[in-house]
């Protein structure tokens, strides 16, 4: 079916295999490469949005754009030091780079995977801007290959997608403000990880 360029049929194999099992860790595999980059495919206009997005997907849209309303001054000014680097260099390996030092004191938690993707998203949108298409494909995948192989038994343990879903599904019916601390807690580990990284 189509729609599982979104991630419904691996969300659906998922919620079917033992948490932890070689097949819940395909699907795993499979559905966070395509949510991710259909998202960031989305959010930059590359392809249209398709009326039977996945439950993980819209909520991925409804989180990202959350954290970038919030923080926009904060991400255009990220996304700013990390051209200047990727201009300097040429390599979109700092992405994953990146990732590795936002998590480097071992804390896992949605708000900072979605502040992750919500940075994706904004240099993505940038990228494209200047006529970088090809780079928005590169972004995502750089983004997929650090949370399959760095936060796998993370996203394993805590229902991969679906409980992303189910996180911001409680979390807006308690409070926003419990958003927002995690929102902010992802954006000063990004800006951290680039002024470790990007010289």
């Amino acid at each position: 079916m189509e729609a599982s360029g979104y991630g419904i049929e691996g969300r659906n194999r998922a919620s079917a295999a033992e948490p932890g099992t070689l097949t819940s860790r395909n699907a795993l595999y499979t559905e966070t490469k395509q949510l991710i980059q259909g998202y960031l495919d989305e959010f930059t206009g590359l392809v249209k949005p398709r009326w039977n997005e996945s439950i993980a997907l819209s909520t991925m849209k409804r989180v990202v754009a959350g954290i970038l309303e919030h923080y926009r001054y904060e991400y255009n000014d990220l996304v700013k030091q990390a051209l200047e680097h990727w201009t300097r260099n040429g390599d979109i390996g700092f992405v994953s780079e990146i990732a590795v030092n936002m998590f480097n004191d071992g804390t896992t938690h949605w708000g900072r995977i979605a502040s992750l993707i919500a940075f994706g998203a904004a240099l993505s949108l940038r990228f494209n801007e200047i006529g970088r298409e090809d780079c928005v494909g590169l972004v995502g995948e750089e983004i997929s290959l650090y949370l399959l192989t760095a936060q796998t038994d993370w996203l394993v343990g805590n229902n991969s997608w679906n409980g992303f879903v189910e996180f911001y599904r409680v979390a807006d019916q308690q409070t926003t403000w419990t958003n927002i601390l995690l929102w902010a807690a992802g954006c000063a580990g990004i800006a951290a990880a680039l002024t470790l990284f990007i010289k």
